[in-house]
């Protein structure tokens, strides 16, 4: 009985006794990351701050987000998301105009059942400065615009028929007239300027006064010798197709992209410093149907965007030639939310049957004509974010067109891109 006590009290055994087994721990809780991330971190950002972000865990389950912005007594955005293995990043967008300019910290929190599963902090840099940054957080706060867009950026959250934050070429002659006229009384734009940007006003587009550098466009072409050699996302020789984004490997083609004199009138129309968007480059014409930008690369307030269109060559006729309808600026802008349909992903039926017939019907009930663009190597075509513009057939398909467009926005504007919902990426950097 002495042995049994002391056993049980594990104070002596006996030494042939063998031990007893282990008793097993309980499974420890699957790990769970929470990774996020936001150019912001790094750049001061303006207009809509992306935030992507992923939780990943050993097995599939769900799981709330949380997202809490310093200084707000409520989250900000709460939902039940899936985590995993293999979960693909998802975004949100901050509107930045809602929030003060400098650090903004925010912190994301995945939870299950209350308990906090993983969590991580951001501090992100905001810099929302000049006035339009400041009228567009005038409209948002009066609008009642929420703080965050969840994966999808809508024209309804914005105040469109405000048309007080129309831009001056869109608010009538009178308007017009002051604005030009004081740019030559202050010596800001000169004589040749202010008629580009008269012509820009009555037919919505304009050439650059003055053409690109006859040594940069070649070291362009060969930029672009350079892509097609190496097949860059898979580019054979005679397609249509565009090569995106090629400024971020070429340093001719970013040299373009951030041209002080394409800037500086970017600047006059915008009464604003400008931020590029994105670049497209073709060594053939593009076959496009004929549409208007501010659908795809959207504004607010409207009028905030320009394409850039520059000719690496002399364009020849039958060559798929740019096509533009003057004066079509002024036709309704045309938004998804507004034709019924969804945002579109892979499948652009839908947009065609419904978006693209509005714009063939605005062009023939409004009888525009269209012209084809035939420039020399070095001009620059700049337009008005609705005008009307496509590529020609290729009848020849032989000969070239090479170009890049560059599509540019307003300091302290949003940009998205309402035909997919998705929030525009601007550059943040200052141009060389």
């Amino acid at each position: 009985m002495r042995n049994l006590f002391a056993t049980l009290l594990g104070r002596a055994r006996p030494a042939a006794e063998p031990a007893p087994p282990a008793v097993a721990e309980p499974p420890a809780a699957a790990p769970v990351r929470l990774e996020a991330g936001s150019p912001a971190q790094h750049v001061p950002t303006q207009g809509l701050v992306i935030v992507e972000y992923r939780g990943l865990a050993e097995t599939p389950r769900q799981a709330t987000l949380q997202v809490r912005v310093a200084g707000a007594d409520k989250p900000a955005l709460e939902k039940t998301i899936t985590i995993g293995p293999d979960a693909a990043p998802a975004w949100f967008a901050l509107h930045g105009h809602l929030l003060p300019n400098g650090p903004t910290p925010i912190t994301l929190r995945l939870s299950e059942g209350g308990q906090t599963l993983a969590e991580t902090a951001l501090t992100l840099m905001l810099r929302n400065e000049g006035p339009t940054a400041e009228a567009v957080a005038r409209s948002l706060k009066a609008s009642g615009a929420p703080l965050i867009a969840d994966g999808v950026c809508d024209s309804r959250t914005y105040d469109y028929a405000d048309r007080s934050l129309a831009a001056w070429f869109d608010q009538g002659p009178e308007a017009v007239d002051a604005y030009l006229t004081d740019l030559a009384a202050r010596g800001a734009a000169t004589p040749e300027e202010v008629a580009a940007l008269r012509h820009f006003v009555d037919e919505g587009y304009m050439l650059l006064p003055a053409r690109i550098e006859p040594e940069l466009v070649t070291r362009l072409n060969a930029a672009l010798d350079d892509a097609v050699e190496k097949k860059v996302e898979g580019y054979e020789w005679g397609a249509s197709q565009r090569l995106h984004n090629l400024h971020l490997t070429y340093p001719a083609i970013r040299e373009l992209w951030l041209h002080p004199a394409v800037m500086r009138m970017l600047s006059l129309i915008f009464g604003e410093p400008a931020k590029p968007c994105q670049s497209l480059t073709y060594v053939f014409g593009s076959e496009q149907q004929f549409h208007q930008d501010g659908i795809h690369l959207t504004p607010f307030p409207a009028g905030r965007m320009c394409g850039v269109w520059t000719a690496l060559e002399d364009v020849q006729p039958e060559s798929g030639e740019l096509l533009v309808y003057p004066r079509s600026h002024r036709l309704e802008r045309i938004y998804l939310a507004e034709s019924g349909i969804p945002k579109v992903g892979e499948d652009w039926t839908a947009f065609g049957e419904t978006v693209a017939k509005r714009w063939e019907d605005q062009i023939l009930s409004n009888d525009l004509a269209k012209e084809p663009y035939r420039p020399k190597a070095g001009e620059v075509l700049i337009w008005h974010d609705n005008l009307m513009h496509g590529g020609m057939v290729r009848r020849d398909r032989e000969k070239s067109r090479r170009s890049i467009v560059g599509h540019y926005f307003a300091n302290g504007c949003i940009a998205y891109h309402d035909s997919s919902g998705m929030a525009g990426r601007l550059f943040e950097g200052e141009p060389a």
